[in-house]
């Protein structure tokens, strides 16, 4: 018997992105390697690298686990454009992300609701 992942995830096909929906109690850089991990996955299946993807995680992460999901999302996924938001509002660590992913080689910009994020994503 498999244990229950500590997360779940909701993968869509848009016509031009995956959405993503991914959340549960608390996140750590284990947990975010997993989901990006099947995000890159469906990424590879429909042969798209945009994304949008909402973040509903109750407690976020700490800088030094940013630097690291940064480091392998920049290896998973690189050059892919990604609008983020995310259900708690955990702006300072969420900047940081940007700017660590961003220097990874991947497009992400933090958006407050799905229609501006889903706006850039498909127009730029």
């Amino acid at each position: 018997m498999s244990e229950a992942k500590p997360y779940y995830i909701k993968l869509e096909n848009q016509e031009e992105y995956l959405y993503v929906l991914v959340g549960g109690e608390e996140l750590s850089a284990e947990i975010a390697q997993n989901y990006w991990n099947e995000i890159a996955e469906k990424c590879a299946e429909t042969g798209t690298l945009k994304i949008l993807i909402e973040k509903d995680f109750k407690e976020s992460v700490e800088p030094p686990e940013m630097l690291q999901m940064a480091n392998y999302l920049g290896k998973i996924l690189p050059n892919s454009k990604i609008a983020f938001l995310d259900r708690y509002k955990n702006e300072y660590i969420n900047e940081l992300g940007k700017v660590l992913a961003r220097n990874q080689g991947v497009m992400m910009r933090i958006f407050e609701n799905v229609e501006e994020a889903e706006k850039w994503l498909i127009g730029g």
